[in-house]
């Protein structure tokens, strides 16, 4: 599969000091908050593997968009001006002062909506790829949060890193734990758990309640297999949801801004009030609930999230 180096992986896998406080589980952070361009995150990843498409397609442009909140607008201008490539972002109005301007000082294009609704932004950024058509140009359309099936395998391959790293360190990875919105690093996650470290418990913690069915998970799962062209054998049984919504996607929670603060009381490590938070909230309720024993290795996929905390602490 195709990427361009976009990110400086691999990123580091941190043991963390934490680990007594949650149960005595021996806490690792796999900080791809770290991965060298914009302000890190997940994004990156996906980013590698979709902008090579796009170039490959010959693509001279790129469409995408995300809520007032989104982290993938920030990291998609920041990465497609490392790969010289026009971006046209589509993001509501109420979306922070700092994202727009980041957004534009990347050299990104903005176009707004009246409100953060997924079909909003759908409509719109198809209405911005036609309008780049009719004056002659080659857009390519990256959906809402980089989510897709090529996005996914930036995480099938995060799996393989993460693997390797434990393998230096000399310990086997009893669970990995990453946030979800829409889920699909997450079908990344659990597909490259199933196939490089079959007997790792993958689990997300939903942020909102996109996919509160497994059966959808599984269905974007088959869909990266069929791109890798591999069978796992992964079922219903190995995916794990736990909810730490709060109010819901968009939404800062209290049990989130608790985990935060004692994120960086303990490592110094910022975690955001719409993402990480909430699933290293949802992690200490797993130690609470005995979900996770002592002594077991478990890797907190920390996603980053910095543009949202920014936003919300501006």
């Amino acid at each position: 599969m195709k990427k361009i180096e976009l990110g400086l992986f691999p990123t580091p896998l941190q043991k963390s000091s934490l680990s007594i406080e949650l149960g005595n589980i021996c806490l690792y952070l796999k900080r791809d908050d770290l991965c060298g361009i914009g302000f890190g995150g997940n994004k990156v990843r996906k980013l590698e593997y979709i902008l090579a498409d796009a170039i490959a397609k010959g693509a001279d442009c790129v469409v995408t968009g995300g809520g007032s909140r989104s982290n993938q607008t920030v990291a998609a201008a920041a990465c497609c001006a490392k790969a010289g490539l026009e971006v046209h972002i589509v993001i509501p109005e109420s979306a922070p002062n700092v994202t727009k301007s980041l957004i534009t000082l990347s050299g990104g294009i903005l176009h707004t909506t009246p409100d953060g609704q997924r079909s909003t932004l759908t409509k719109t950024m198809r209405n911005v790829a036609k309008e780049l058509q009719a004056q002659g140009q080659t857009p390519y359309t990256i959906p809402v949060g980089a989510s897709s099936p090529l996005g996914a395998v930036g995480y099938v391959e995060a799996m393989r890193e993460i693997c390797s790293q434990a393998a230096e360190l000399n310990i086997a990875i009893d669970h990995v734990i990453c946030c979800g919105g829409t889920g699909n690093t997450y079908a990344g996650v659990a597909l490259g758990a199933k196939l490089y470290s079959p007997k790792t418990r993958a689990t997300v913690i939903s942020i909102g309640r996109r996919f509160a069915h497994k059966e959808t998970l599984l269905r974007q799962i088959h869909k990266t297999e069929a791109l890798l062209k591999c069978e796992s054998g992964i079922e219903l049984d190995d995916l794990h949801i736990h909810f730490s919504c709060g109010k819901g996607a968009g939404l800062p929670s209290v049990k989130g801004w608790e985990a935060i603060k004692r994120m960086v009381a303990a490592e110094g490590i910022f975690l955001d009030p719409y993402y990480t938070g909430k699933a290293f909230a949802g992690l200490m309720e797993l130690s609470q609930y005995e979900t996770l024993h002592p002594g077991e290795n478990v890797v907190f996929l920390h996603t980053g999230g910095m543009v949202s905390l920014i936003g919300e602490t501006s």
